[in-house]
């Protein structure tokens, strides 16, 4: 029995075949990156205590395999319980013992508050193998995410930045969002409520600004980020004299698994 943990990723879940596809793209991303820095560590450590055998390298390096899944919340075959507690009985056969649960979502909303742990403590009650799951935070409070943001903004080449998220029934939720925004020295959009996408566009086109970034804060492309777009495109034929840049959502990309695997 191996003391690591067993990783499992949860995202909102889609129909779009193109999102799926992303979320495993992005899974087998930070798989890599996991057993990378993983291999790094247990060498580092191997030389620091002088262990220079053949014998003991091996034994380390060979330990069981890094696992994991990525489940959706909605919109999938399984309810997420069920997908767990499936995955619970896979990590059990291959010797771990512990789950840890990484929802990567962007905002603590409804989901990330009460239906995820609702569907965890459904399968906690269901799992009879002696495996533990735990539940970690989720993906938009990562220490590294305002830099990785940051870094997407810088490349559009604009002082003037949209944040632009989806938004929440829960009004605390708009709280996450203007601190963010406030830390990328950006204002935010909601794609569900005001302020919207053309309305923060306009008041900054109003006040004589010529260029202006927009980023999505979204993990995938998928319908939302489509509307977006043809959203902003409409805008930039009614003002032709004005710069709108779109960048693209978080997507299956290197920076963000490994922001994901230095979190874990």
């Amino acid at each position: 029995m191996t003391t690591s943990p067993a990783y499992f990723f949860v995202i909102h879940g889609s129909r779009n075949r193109k999102t799926k596809s992303a979320a495993f793209g992005l899974q087998q991303l930070i798989t890599s990156r996991i057993e990378f820095n993983d291999i790094v560590t247990q060498q580092d450590y191997l030389e620091n205590n002088l262990l220079s055998s053949k014998s003991q390298m091996a034994s380390m390096l060979n330990s069981p395999k890094i696992l994991t899944e990525v489940a959706a919340l909605e919109l999938a075959p399984l309810a997420l319980n069920k997908s767990l507690v499936n995955f619970a009985q896979k990590v059990h056969l291959h010797g771990f013992s512990k789950i840890k649960v990484f929802p990567l979502f962007l905002a603590p909303g409804v989901h990330v508050q009460k239906d995820i742990p609702l569907e965890i403590s459904s399968a906690i009650k269901q799992i009879d193998n002696g495996v533990t799951v735990e539940l970690s935070i989720f993906l938009g409070k990562y220490s590294g995410m305002v830099q990785l943001l940051a870094d997407k903004f810088s490349e559009l080449s604009a002082q003037t930045r949209i944040l632009v998220a989806h938004g929440s029934r829960l009004p605390k939720v708009d709280d996450y969002y203007e601190h963010l925004a406030d830390e990328l020295n950006a204002k935010v959009a909601y794609w569900s409520k005001n302020p919207s996408i053309s309305r923060q566009i306009k008041d900054n086109i109003a006040v004589g600004k010529k260029r202006i970034a927009i980023l999505p804060y979204f993990l995938f492309p998928g319908k939302i980020t489509n509307e977006i777009a043809a959203e902003v495109a409409s805008l930039q034929i009614e003002y032709p004299d004005v710069e709108l840049i779109l960048g693209q959502p978080l997507g299956t990309t290197e920076a963000l698994a490994e922001l994901i695997a230095k979190e874990i």
